[in-house]
């Protein structure tokens, strides 16, 4: 029986693919924090540590056979640059080091979409695009993953047979906390965004990456990274599928993307009054405003087999999942 070692299992690309994982059989083992409704009555072993020591982390990692390292922090706020910086550079390093040290024979790397320049987005997206910069001017979530990654081909020279994928924009089921995404999900199904803007994404169904992932340990070449579409759709697009789902109007209006900026100050009081993260910042608009619409995903479709479901499916299982939690109350 194959034996699993995941970090960031509470997560949302976490709890699905131990979800995933146990399915096919393997033994799953889990890095965990604080919150970890996602692996309720799930048969896995949960052991804590810290993700940027390597020394801690290596006795956990003795006869795993195959690391899934999805621990990430995602954001794109300034403010979050220490967090983001310390989880997603210091702590790949960690776990690359302990990899190596505790002998295991697989390293799937989780990156992003955003760890590539966006620039030219007038031409198609592909792993031949240089990755982000490591430079203050760059938004810190993509050079941190940057970053990460090139540790990852570091401990590859080291002796890790390691691969790297890059999904797109995640939605999907059994997100607890939930994702950023899923939240805007929310809203949007309880009517708290009345209002779509003229602009959209590529999302891919975060099933369908975890099962690619899980192709990747037999599939996957050493040092190579795979990037991980689904189908791209504007806001618009979203918010008519999930009315249809719930029988009911929730978008009255979709206004030019340039008008999100001028709601800027309004998001950020009501932040200040709710205590909450603002549902979009100038650094989340500035995510989909630089951004390239053609994301074949080649190489993982003829190499690792990846094959995204339609939106619909993905949205419609979402929202039924969200429901059922009860974050949608109808």
């Amino acid at each position: 029986m194959k034996k699993a070692f995941v970090t960031g299992g509470s997560g949302h690309v976490g709890a699905n693919l131990v979800r995933q994982l146990l399915e096919k059989g393997w033994t799953v083992r889990c890095l965990v924090h604080k919150d970890t409704r996602a692996l309720e009555n799930l048969d896995v072993e949960r052991v804590q540590g810290d993700i940027v020591n390597p020394g801690q982390l290596t006795p956990k990692l003795k006869g795993i056979d195959t690391v899934f390292h999805c621990a990430a922090y995602v954001a794109v706020e300034s403010v979050d640059i220490p967090l983001m910086e310390t989880i997603n550079i210091k702590g790949t390093e960690a776990i690359c080091e302990a990899s190596i040290s505790a002998g295991v024979e697989r390293l799937i790397h989780f990156s992003s979409i955003h760890a590539f320049q966006q620039n030219p987005t007038c031409t198609a997206l592909t792993e031949k695009r240089p990755l982000a910069k490591n430079d203050q001017k760059v938004a810190p979530y993509d050079r941190t993953k940057a970053e990460a990654q090139r540790r990852v081909v570091t401990a590859c020279k080291k002796g890790i047979n390691a691969s790297i994928i890059h999904p797109t924009g995640i939605i999907g089921p059994h997100d607890y906390k939930p994702s950023r995404m899923g939240k805007v999900i929310i809203d949007m199904a309880t009517g708290k965004m009345p209002i779509a803007i003229n602009n959209g994404f590529n999302w891919v169904d975060v099933r369908d990456v975890c099962n690619t992932a899980i192709n990747c340990v037999e599939m996957g070449r050493q040092g190579q990274h795979y990037i991980l579409p689904g189908k791209w759709a504007s806001f618009r697009e979203i918010t008519d599928v999930i009315a249809s789902l719930l029988a009911r109007r929730i978008t009255y209006l979709t206004l030019p993307f340039w008008t999100a900026y001028l709601a800027l100050p309004f998001a950020a009081i009501k932040s200040y009054l709710t205590g909450q993260r603002p549902s979009f910042s100038r650094g989340s608009l500035h995510t989909l405003a630089v951004q390239c619409k053609e994301i074949p995903g080649t190489l993982a479709k003829n190499e690792l087999l990846h094959r995204p479901r339609s939106l619909e499916d993905s949205i419609r299982d979402t929202v039924q999942w969200l429901i059922e939690k009860e974050q949608i109350k109808l």
